[in-house]
């Protein structure tokens, strides 16, 4: 009995194994990718936040010639435009919610192939039914734990990455 179910126990943890190693490889790959991708973008658009010293700087200049000398301006100069500054929290915001979104898929990818590496049962040594129970209760805790259903959620995590950045991106242009 305990040799048939090592036979058909084995071959359905290493499809499993396979299966999911293989799916978590790819994610890994466009996850790691695609945040260095997001990071050049943040790069480029982080500094937009800070205001630009110049124009408030030559806003105050103006505002002082108006105060000492009423007639070369005929009216108060107006203050520099928050409109890009808004354009570019708003950015920013969702350029770093798909980078989040996008490390915290890899994180789970690489917490998912560390689950799968314990799950594997080479080197077992003991009594083949000791072996078989040590495999039956692991694979009831990637059962609890809803191992396959989480590594499904990852790929949904990254295209919810993907999404923002694209709408952060739009945002930019």
């Amino acid at each position: 009995f305990w040799n048939r179910y090592d036979k058909l126990a084995d071959g359905h943890d290493q499809r499993l194994i396979k299966n999911l190693n293989d799916n978590l490889d790819v994610l890994l790959i466009f996850a790691g990718l695609f945040s260095a991708v997001n990071t050049s973008f943040l790069q480029m658009t982080t500094p937009s936040l800070s205001p630009d010293p110049s124009a408030e700087t030559n806003y105050l200049l103006r505002l002082l010639i108006t105060k000492l000398d009423n007639t070369t301006f005929p009216s108060a100069p107006e203050p520099p435009s928050q409109s890009k500054v808004l354009i570019s929290v708003r950015t920013n915001c969702l350029l770093y919610s798909s980078l989040c979104c996008s490390i915290l898929a890899a994180v789970g990818a690489m917490l998912a192939k560390e689950w799968l590496q314990s799950f594997e049962r080479g080197g077992q040594v003991g009594p083949l039914q000791d072996q078989v129970l040590r495999r039956q209760h692991k694979f009831n805790g990637v059962r609890q734990w809803q191992l396959e259903p989480m590594t499904r959620l990852l790929p949904t995590l990254l295209l919810i990455s993907v999404v923002l950045f694209f709408f952060g991106l739009i945002e930019f242009l």
